[in-house]
Order: structure tokens, then sequence, then C-alpha cells
């Protein structure tokens, strides 16, 4: 984790491997049980979280997945707006009744 000042403050910038360890931690996880859940290894979990190596984007959606959050929020560090942020909602077929 960084840090910049931003108009006095100091306002902490977190890095991708410190979103990645923060979801793990928030969602209850150890290091090798998010390892077992994207068929990692612990030492891979440990070099994503500490910044020695960074994870493709497919390992950033499966890790999102098992820790309820947003890939956008792993990727980016923003929050997606309760909005949709503009995006189209997805409807999964089959899921939800038919609409007229």
């Amino acid at each position: 984790m960084t840090t910049s000042l931003h108009n006095g403050w100091i306002i902490p910038e977190w890095t991708l491997s410190d979103r990645l360890r923060k979801a793990r931690e928030v969602a209850g996880l150890t290091q090798s049980e998010i390892a077992d859940r994207l068929e990692l290894t612990r030492r891979t979990v440990g070099s994503y979280e500490s910044g020695e190596r960074a994870p493709k984007r497919t390992t950033i959606a499966a890790w999102a997945m098992a820790t309820a959050v947003p890939v956008t929020w792993l990727e980016t560090g923003t929050a997606p707006s309760p909005d949709g942020d503009g995006a189209a909602v997805v409807r999964h077929q089959g899921l939800e009744p038919r609409t007229r």
C-alpha cells in the first residue's frame, strides 16, 4: 500500500495485491483455502498478494467470485455504482420469469 497527499489528507492507495488480500481476508478465507478453490498453490496466492506476480484476468475474475467482490474493484479499486454504471443488465434465461 502506498499513500498520497490530497488537500492535506493522507490517502491510502491500495495496489491490486492489497485488494486481493483484503478481499480474501474479508471473505474469511486463508491463503490455502482460496488456493484450493482457485486450483492454485498457496505459494502462487502468496506471490499475488505480495505483488511478486500479477494474476491473469481469469484468475482475478475467479478470485472475485470466490470472495464475492466486484471484479472492477479488484482490478481498479473503484466500486461499481449502485445504478450499474450504465452497464446492461444481464438476465440468465430460465432463472427469471419471462415478461410480456
